[in-house]
């Protein structure tokens, strides 16, 4: 009978507190894990190849054209539709020329009062004189960036 009234009663906050902060260190533990070292894994034998679900020739990697690879993750993270022409020869400075290709028209007002017009990204960049890939031509897109930066209308 006295068990059954122990059992009844309210827990006090005492004890709530300990099996809280009970429950958070064997979390803490949990996660924390251990410091033994990870088992090696173990290597191929030499001339065998891995296959790797999506390696579609089995040549022990994805490639680009390949069922397992993801144009969002992997590579330079930009997918076959996302590149506009203007931009297929960029080379190493292709994300900032598909940023620059999405940009709208846009334009400003001086202090003067004239007007400036600015044509969309895509027409800027076929406007360069600056051979695609080259530093001169990333130099070039990087000066678009800074303008559009300065004067675009802020949303």
């Amino acid at each position: 009978m006295r068990l059954l009234r122990l059992m009844a009663r309210r827990p006090r906050p005492a004890a709530l507190f300990a099996a809280g902060l009970a429950t958070a260190l064997l979390g803490t533990v949990g996660v924390l894990g251990t410091d033994a070292p990870a088992a090696p894994a173990a290597e191929p034998a030499p001339g065998v190849t891995v296959a790797l679900p999506g390696d579609d020739n089995a040549d022990g990697r994805i490639d680009e054209d390949e069922s397992g690879w993801d144009c969002r993750t992997m590579g330079n993270r930009l997918c076959g539709g996302d590149v506009p022409p203007e931009c297929e020869r960029a080379g190493d400075s292709v994300q900032l020329c598909v940023t620059v290709a999405a940009r709208a028209p846009y334009g400003w007002t001086n202090a003067d009062g004239s007007t400036v017009d600015v044509p969309d990204g895509r027409a800027m960049i076929r406007d360069l004189d600056e051979t695609p890939g080259t530093a001169p031509w990333a130099d070039a897109l990087a000066a678009l960036d800074a303008e559009y930066r300065e004067h675009a209308p802020r949303a």
